[in-house]
């Protein structure tokens, strides 16, 4: 019984070494600071996380927090934040900061969607109207936008989708996504 435990083990580790090899090439973390005046990223890394496809509307992580710093946040938006904390989905390109008061009792949530954006601001909009949520056109802010009576203030720009989520203050949610549109 002995070998045949050492002959499983000695059999399994090609195989566990082609695995980890494998998935190695098949993800990559990239935070790439670009420099090159905003052109799409190109080439043939094959991985999922360097190319830009159609779908993404950036092509390059975001740091939502370090464009629209606390200070700044809690100045727009009249809220008295001290904490910023940076919550992505890197998996589906959302790019979030999550702004509260320092006891964490207040607060809002400033995301970016950069993949498949404009099917999400449809999404969205088909889902407020699905419950009854009052939704109030912006114009002048992105290509589409509104804001509901429930906190929420969205815009689409091309196929990058920025919206605030607990903010009552609507004007507020507003010049905080054109704050920080111009970053992206």
């Amino acid at each position: 019984m002995r070998t045949r435990t050492q002959l499983s083990l000695a059999g399994l580790a090609p195989v566990v070494l082609v695995g980890m090899l494998v998935s190695g090439c098949g993800s990559s973390s990239t935070t790439s600071t670009g420099g090159g005046g905003g052109s799409p990223t190109s080439g043939g890394s094959g991985g999922s996380g360097g190319a830009t496809t159609v779908a993404d509307g950036i092509g390059h992580a975001v740091n939502v927090c370090s464009l629209l710093p606390v200070a700044t946040a809690a100045s727009v938006s009249g809220v008295p934040v001290t904490v910023a904390a940076e919550d992505d989905t890197l998996s589906y390109r959302i790019y979030s900061c999550d702004y509260t008061t320092a006891d964490g009792t207040n607060g809002f949530t400033l995301d970016v969607l950069a993949d498949d954006a404009a099917a999400g601001y449809d999404a969205d909009v088909q889902a407020f109207q699905t419950v009854g949520t009052a939704m109030t056109p912006i114009s002048g802010l992105g290509d589409k936008a509104f804001s509901t009576g429930g906190g929420q203030t969205e815009a689409l720009f091309g196929n990058v989708k920025i919206d605030v989520t607990n903010l009552m203050n609507a004007a507020a949610g507003q010049t905080l996504i054109r704050d920080l549109q111009p970053k992206l």
